[in-house]
Parts: structure tokens; C-alpha cells; sequence
């Protein structure tokens, strides 16, 4: 989706730097949230993630255990384990103080680069077929459209 808006904010319908804000301060909060429920709740929430969550948290654990801090920056880059990452995070009771401070570069170097792909992908568009103004909704919907088609095929494939 910032790809997406990161594209149509370089043809003007949309201000790069509030996307960016916003997505970075909701990716923050949002992981916040799950970091500090796992921290503080710690044997209510295992029990919730294992009735409904199917991912392995032998494998975040072990990212954690490797990496360290380094964590916080790769599970940003990993779909699918985003949000579950913040709550591994929180489990391994890592300082909170330690985490919030990585997480907030974490998310706005994320929302950065994501925009920025988007906006260099809309100019490159530009540069390589002209005016495309009238095509722009069309193109953003389509890259939306991929995107969760991408998602779907992945999903219906982890179900089998």
C-alpha cells in the first residue's frame, strides 16, 4: 500500500511526508502495543497466539537470540511476522526503553524507503512513457490490486 501512494504522490494526489508520518507512526504504535501487551501479559498473550496464530515462534526466537537489536530492524522486512515479531520482542523482555528507541527508526526507515519506491517508481514510469496523468488512479489501483492478489495466493498456499 505505500508503494502505492508513494506512486501517487509523486503525480500530487497524495503529500509524500504525511504519508511517511503516518504510516511510520501506526507501524510504531501498533507494534508498540503488541510489544508492551507481550511484556506486561506475558502468559495471557502465548495463550492467545497459540490458539489462533499458526507461525513459529521457535523461529522469531531464535532471529532474536541471533541478532540481538539488529532484530528489531530485519523482522521489519519479514511479511508476516511483523507484529508478531514486536510481541517476541516483548516475551524475550528486552528493556522497553531499549526496544521503543530501535522501533521508532526501525518504522520510519521503513516508511521511507517504501514511499520513496512508490514515488521513484512513478517517476520512472513518467520518464519511460510520457504523460501518463490520466492512467494514474488506474495504475495505483492495479499495484494495489497485485499486491493483494500476491498476498491471497501466499496465503491460500500456507493453508495447504
Amino acid at each position: 500500500m505505500l508503494f502505492a501512494a508513494g506512486f501517487l504522490a509523486f503525480h500530487g494526489y497524495l503529500d509524500a511526508v504525511i504519508i511517511v508520518l503516518v504510516s511510520a507512526t501506526a507501524s510504531y504504535v501498533g507494534h508498540g502495543t503488541f510489544f508492551l501487551i507481550a511484556l506486561y501479559r506475558r502468559e495471557w498473550f502465548l495463550s492467545l497466539i497459540q490458539r489462533f496464530i499458526k507461525v513459529n515462534l521457535l523461529k522469531l526466537e531464535s532471529l532474536v537470540a541471533r541478532y540481538g537489536t539488529a532484530a528489531i530492524f530485519i523482522t521489519q522486512w519479514l511479511y508476516g511476522f511483523r507484529l508478531l515479531s514486536a510481541a517476541v520482542l516483548g516475551l524475550s523482555r528486552m528493556r522497553w526503553a531499549k526496544y521503543f528507541t530501535f522501533q521508532l527508526i526501525s518504522c520510519v526507515i521503513w516508511a521511507v524507503i517504501c514511499t520513496s519506491g512508490g514515488y521513484f517508481f512513478g517517476a520512472t514510469l513518467k520518464n519511460l512513457l510520457g504523460d501518463i496523468k490520466k492512467y494514474n488512479m488506474y495504475i495505483a489501483i492495479g499495484v494495489m490490486a497485485a499486491g493483494f492478489l500476491l498476498w491471497l495466493i501466499r496465503d491460500v498456499r500456507k493453508r495447504r
